[in-house]
């Protein structure tokens, strides 16, 4: 019966949740399982041995799978009921949770209130210990007053019964706190006599406690030196601080001070006379050398400051409790001293040299000094190599400018450079003053003796005058001595020395520069358009004035004098150094003096007034030479012209050989205007040049105009004329004036009609510049043929 009931097709292997979370799971190999479970073995041996069954039976597949779906099922069921069961559990935890943090929170809340009412507590605690200190520092600070003031009363009982043992003792401890005491109390005890003056104090108590006090500093400042002499720092630290807190420290300092090996050897330095090199003491009068730099004494004294600043200063700032004072004591008392009196006796013997070695030491001398500022602020001192302190630094500047105030407030600077101007441009001008005053003296006299008077006169002048005084070679040679020679009566002048030169106009320039630059590192900024003003001014008065003008007047007083004869043109050469020079000197004022008084409108506007007039009136007495020797020449070849003979143009048979030749008139003009052209292109050029050329040709063209129409002419002459004629154009074609060209080439055309026959006197009339002229123009010269008539010339013009 069992194995009857036994299905057709076996069960399908049971399954668990087991099978499923097993991490080896592969779902087909799982359902590789399910069917190899559903087919029968007999059945699959069949498959297996190629045996052919009837058909394909699905139901052993079905019911394998009907079967594993059903325990999935199950499997689902069991799964939904675990995942209920332990949502729920999740959920009694959480609430259990949320709940324990609440009971924790409370703790925390608990606990914090707790320790704000300790920390409370604490504060509290510390406020009242603290007061608690308080009060027990005010009482112990009375407790020391107290202490202190008994100290002192017993103090003040013995020096009034004429005893100094407690103080005595408290100083002999070698301790500085006791030392710094007793100086205290011995200042209290000071001040106590000062204030009860009058009240009944023993005279004697009172003599007692200032000798004690004095003793008490020497002893301090005695400690203070052999701590010194063995620079033993903390001793003078010591000692600083005691009398510092005793006096204020006026005494260690100023005896720290004078100790100074610096201080000791500098004050015999300066002390004694200062003598400048005579090679540097040259070159410092010299207006052509460059400025030989700072005198070396000084140069050395400024060297040795700068070390010595940099060297004591470690000393201050480990000595003095009050370092930056001191360091500004010991740079007064160096600028204040040493070096003020050293710059004083430089200056002092620059001064006997020279107003030049003056400025010129000076500027030296304030550019070291600078230098010498901006290097220790830069570097520093008591900080050093960190820069200085801003209230060191103005010190120090305050103390560079208080050095040369004596030399450079009220614009007496300024004076001193006018005086070495005006003194070097006289000297270089003297010969040329000196040759122009006996000049003028002779035009207006003509007497030697009075020339002879008015010269010594002059000198003597001079003599008296610092530049006279001055024994400097420079100088010497600047105003022309001769070599041996040391008194201005030995000079001799020349025709040279009434001369305009180019070099002294630069050398003039040269030194106003070096007193230009000089000014704008010595002066105020806010001064310098008011100082260039005046420069302005020293330059045009002898530039100008002293020079340019003599030169120009001196030119056209020897115009004057051209009266016989060929004139001496050499005068007009004096034209073009003048020119250059005012361009110079115009080109300085433009480029450098306007520029450094742009600031002040007001100067500068004066300034431009200034240059505007001398400039009009140089311009004026150049044109003046000019215009006068224009005249002078234009006359003298009408002089010449004049001396034509009235045959030169009827040559008779036996000169026609001559005929082929110019005329000695012609020759004689020709010859003075190549002269005068010569002269005129060394004196002048640009539009001047050509101006007074044209003028010339002007002039003669005018007189050659005049001249034709007074000579009678044969056919022999006409042919000389028209050689004239052609001569004088060739030499004014020369010039290159094209303002003359024109006129020229038909004054040449005219000449070539003197020679012409009547054919070609027709055709030349239609042709070039003369086909232009009215016929009527030309018979005031045609006339003078002796052919007119006779060749039919008169007929000719009549026609045209």
């Amino acid at each position: 019966m069992a194995e009857s009931s036994r299905p057709i097709y076996p069960r399908v292997d049971t399954f668990s949740l087991s099978t499923f979370s097993n991490k080896d799971f592969i779902v087909k190999d799982f359902i590789e399982g399910l069917t190899d479970n559903a087919v029968p073995p007999n059945r699959r041996s069949e498959v297996g041995n190629n045996v052919v069954s009837k058909a394909f039976d699905p139901k052993p597949y079905i019911r394998a799978f009907e079967a594993a779906l059903g325990r999935l099922k199950e499997l689902d069921s069991d799964l939904k009921e675990r995942e209920s069961e332990l949502k729920e559990n999740v959920r009694r935890a959480e609430i259990d949770h949320m709940r324990t943090l609440d009971r924790l929170g409370n703790k925390f809340h608990s606990t914090l209130s707790e320790f704000h009412r300790l920390d409370k507590n604490i504060s509290d605690g510390g406020g009242v210990a603290v007061r608690i200190g308080g009060e027990l520092e005010k009482l112990d600070k009375q407790r020391q007053r107290a202490e202190d003031a008994r100290f002192l009363i017993q103090c003040y009982a013995e020096f009034s019964r004429g005893e100094t043992g407690r103080l005595e003792r408290l100083r002999k401890t070698g301790r500085t706190d006791d030392s710094i005491r007793c100086a205290i109390v011995t200042r209290q005890l000071s001040l106590v006599v000062k204030r009860n003056e009058g009240a009944g104090i023993n005279p004697k108590t009172r003599e007692l406690i200032e000798s004690f006090s004095e003793s008490l500093e020497q002893d301090l400042l005695k400690q203070f030196d052999a701590a010194y002499r063995k620079m033993n720092i903390d001793a003078m630290k010591g000692c600083a601080k005691v009398l510092h807190d005793f006096n204020g420290g006026a005494s260690v300092v100023s005896n720290f001070l004078n100790q100074m090996d610096f201080f000791i050897a500098a004050g015999k330095i300066t002390t004694g006379e200062v003598s400048i090199d005579p090679v540097i003491g040259e070159k410092l009068t010299d207006p052509d050398e460059a400025p030989p730099g700072l005198e070396l004494s000084l140069s050395s004294l400024i060297r040795e400051i700068e070390q010595n600043l940099k060297d004591e200063s470690k000393i201050i700032r480990d000595v003095f409790p009050y370092p930056e004072q001191v360091l500004g004591s010991f740079v007064q008392r160096i600028f204040q001293q040493s070096l003020q009196q050293q710059l004083e006796n430089l200056l002092e013997a620059a001064t006997v040299l020279s107003p030049l070695a003056f400025l010129r030491t000076l500027q030296a001398a304030r550019t070291a000094v600078i230098a010498l500022a901006e290097d220790l602020k830069e570097h520093g001192l008591t900080e050093h190599p960190d820069p200085l302190t801003s209230s060191t630094a103005m010190l120090l500047d305050q103390n560079v400018e208080e050095l040369f105030v004596p030399y450079l407030q009220d614009r007496g600077y300024l004076e001193k450079e006018r005086e070495s101007l005006e003194q070097l441009y006289t000297g270089l001008l003297l010969k040329f003053t000196l040759f122009h005053e006996q000049r003028r003296r002779n035009l207006k006299s003509g007497l030697l003796d009075r020339f002879k008077n008015t010269r010594e006169r002059t000198l003597e002048k001079i003599l008296e005058s610092d530049l006279g005084k001055s024994q400097s070679e420079a100088l010497s040679r600047l105003m022309g001595f001769r070599p041996g020679k040391e008194h201005l009566s030995d000079i001799v002048i020349t025709e040279a020395d009434g001369m305009l030169k180019v070099d002294f106009a630069k050398r003039i320039l040269k030194w106003m520069a070096e007193a230009v630059g000089r000014n704008l590192e010595l002066s105020p900024t806010a001064d310098t358009p008011k100082d260039v003003f005046v420069q302005m001014q020293i330059l045009i008065e002898h530039l100008k004035t002293s020079y340019l003008e003599v030169a120009l007047d001196a030119a056209l007083d020897t115009a004057d004098q051209q009266t016989k004869g060929e004139p001496d043109l050499s005068y007009f050469l004096e034209l073009k150094p003048a020119t250059t020079i005012m361009h110079l000197m115009f080109a300085f004022i433009n480029t450098i003096l306007f520029k450094l008084a742009a600031n002040s409108l007001t100067t500068k506007r004066d300034m431009q007034k200034l240059e505007t007039s001398a400039l009009a009136a140089l311009e004026q007495k150049v044109n003046s030479v000019i215009q006068k020797t224009v005249s002078i020449v234009v006359m003298y070849i009408s002089t010449i012209i004049s001396r034509q003979k009235k045959q030169d143009y009827r040559p008779k048979d036996e000169e026609v050989s001559l005929t082929t030749l110019s005329t000695q008139t012609c020759d004689a003009v020709c010859v003075f205007l190549a002269k005068t052209h010569e002269i005129a292109v060394d004196a002048l050029d640009g539009t001047n040049l050509e101006a007074f050329l044209d003028e010339i040709g002007h002039g003669l063209l005018n007189l050659l105009l005049e001249h034709m129409k007074k000579f009678q002419v044969n056919q022999a002459g006409g042919m000389m004329l028209s050689k004239d004629i052609k001569k004088y154009h060739d030499v004014i074609q020369g010039w290159k004036v094209s303002s003359l060209k024109d006129e020229y080439e038909l004054m040449n055309e005219i000449g070539a009609l003197y020679a012409a026959g009547a054919t070609s006197f027709r055709d030349r009339m239609g042709q070039g510049v003369l086909s232009k002229m009215k016929p009527a123009l030309l018979k005031p010269y045609m006339m003078k043929r002796d052919d007119y008539i006779t060749e039919g010339i008169e007929k000719i013009l009549s026609t045209e």
